[in-house]
């Protein structure tokens, strides 16, 4: 079944202070369908919408200004075709709209086509122009902040414009104890730089100790930044929280390829002995 959207509504559904599912009611043509987005569900979506605004930045001035004129037009006609959304409709929510998997099909310029598995079993084609993601990512966190949940969308922010493909603790004598993070592959499709970071510190006995990871971003002239949003995601660098590092960054590759990962820990390796004191 295909949705081209044409109005859409949102609202939090949670158990005591845990997030379950936003809730994303949409118009397509004279129907309407509620759809439940989980945390994991919802941060793909957001990343899908952040990579397409990614596209439109590195349009011309010409094109962004159109674009500007675009997105108020979409939002004039979105705001003209609200949905109701009711308390019942939240409580009673049917559990087969859960969205278990979102996958886009980038195949037109101006548009993003997203197959969404539902739990029910089944599948859902939703078409939204460029031009209306603003205004559903507005609506989306409005959302979340008035069910008083703003570190949710602080949290979902920070996690849109990096994919942690390894971590690591480097051992002094150079093992590296590492997790492994998977990613499908349309969503490694779109980062295409491909970096190694290494966390150099100092522990109160004077010991040097060090994590790495390797990410894949869109700009590498981010990764302090990242390096940063990386210990709030990472369960092993999570460690690091509130101590000081020096953070050293190498390039691996540049391109959508997605690189073994022999050489992504012989990546980590090879820039903790380049940079050790």
């Amino acid at each position: 079944m295909s949705a081209i959207l044409t109005g859409m509504n949102t609202g939090v559904i949670r158990h005591g202070e845990q997030f379950l599912a936003l809730a994303l009611k949409i118009n397509q043509h004279n129907e309407q369908q509620l759809l439940l987005l989980p945390a994991l569900a919802l941060r793909d979506l957001l990343i899908c919408f952040e990579y397409r605004l990614h596209l439109q930045h590195l349009g011309s001035s010409k094109q962004k200004a159109r674009f500007k004129q675009q997105q108020d037009a979409a939002t004039a006609a979105l705001q003209k075709n609200i949905p109701d959304l009711t308390q019942s409709e939240l409580l009673h929510a049917d559990v087969r709209q859960r969205v278990e998997k979102i996958e886009p099909l980038n195949k037109r310029k101006n548009e993003l086509q997203l197959t969404l598995t539902l739990q029910g079993g089944n599948t859902l084609l939703l078409v939204i122009e460029d031009a209306q993601i603003a205004l559903i990512i507005n609506a989306i966190t409005h959302a979340i902040n008035n069910a008083g949940m703003h570190p949710l969308s602080l949290r979902l922010a920070s996690l849109l414009d990096f994919l942690p493909l390894y971590d690591a603790q480097i051992k002094p004598g150079g093992e590296l104890e590492y997790d492994t993070y998977q990613h499908p592959a349309w969503k490694l499709a779109l980062f295409s730089e491909t970096l190694a970071l290494v966390y150099h510190y100092t522990d109160e006995q004077g010991e040097q100790l060090a994590y790495g990871t390797v990410v894949k971003t869109r700009n590498r002239e981010d990764n302090k930044a990242v390096a940063q949003r990386l210990l709030a995601f990472s369960p092993r660098l999570k460690n690091l929280e509130g101590i000081s590092c020096q953070v050293s960054v190498s390039t691996l590759a540049s391109g959508a390829d997605h690189l073994p990962r022999e050489r992504c820990l012989r990546a980590i390796h090879a820039l903790w002995q380049k940079t050790a004191k």
